[in-house]
């Protein structure tokens, strides 16, 4: 039995050739040039979300390291010493805010994929987690969302690791001033 077969020969050469896909638009609000980085970012992002408790605990606890004061905003962490947690942390109130924050970010990368034209979407979702601290989480002011931006970066390091570059901080530093904009309209609002 012969490994390769023969290709056949088309027999009408003068087919035309298939149209290249067209490269998908992506929403200006993003503040990321091409779908092309966009994509690039939602693939580094597979690393993080097959690391989800790992990155988002190593997440949360550098926040809390760098902003202990916060602490006192979450009520689930009574039993936490902020300027001691680390990611090893198994309170099930500190892994449960880790999990929630970290969600927020892969709820609007995956709102992103799915209409990149049109990201009203993702803007509602971090409006409505602006508002929802808004409500809930008293004695809390914007600056505190712009305070996660060093924890976000740091964790993103620390989950790629050598693939980690000057290309990939700067599209994530980007993808959280998206977040926070809309965020803070909701805060706001």
């Amino acid at each position: 039995m012969a490994v390769f077969k023969k290709l056949r020969k088309n027999k009408d050469k003068n087919l035309p050739l298939p149209e290249p896909e067209a490269v998908k638009p992506l929403d200006k609000r993003i503040g990321i040039d091409s779908y092309r980085d966009f994509f690039t970012l939602k693939n580094w992002w597979k690393s993080v979300d097959r690391k989800r408790v790992e990155a988002s605990t190593y997440m949360f606890s550098k926040y809390l390291n760098d902003f202990p004061q916060n602490k006192d905003l979450y009520l689930k962490l009574k039993n936490v010493n902020a300027q001691t947690v680390d990611m090893n942390c198994s309170d099930p109130g500190f892994e449960a805010i880790a999990a929630q924050y970290l969600k927020v970010f892969d709820d609007v990368i995956t709102a992103v994929e799915e209409k990149p034209g049109d990201v009203q979407t993702a803007c509602d979702r971090l409006q409505a987690v602006g508002k929802m601290h808004r409500q809930k989480v008293s004695g809390m002011d914007g600056t505190m969302f712009q305070n996660m931006e060093e924890p976000f970066i740091q964790m993103v390091s620390h989950i790629l690791q050598d693939r980690f570059n000057e290309k990939a901080e700067m599209l994530y530093r980007k993808f959280f001033q998206f977040c926070l904009k809309y965020l803070l309209e909701g805060f706001n609002g």
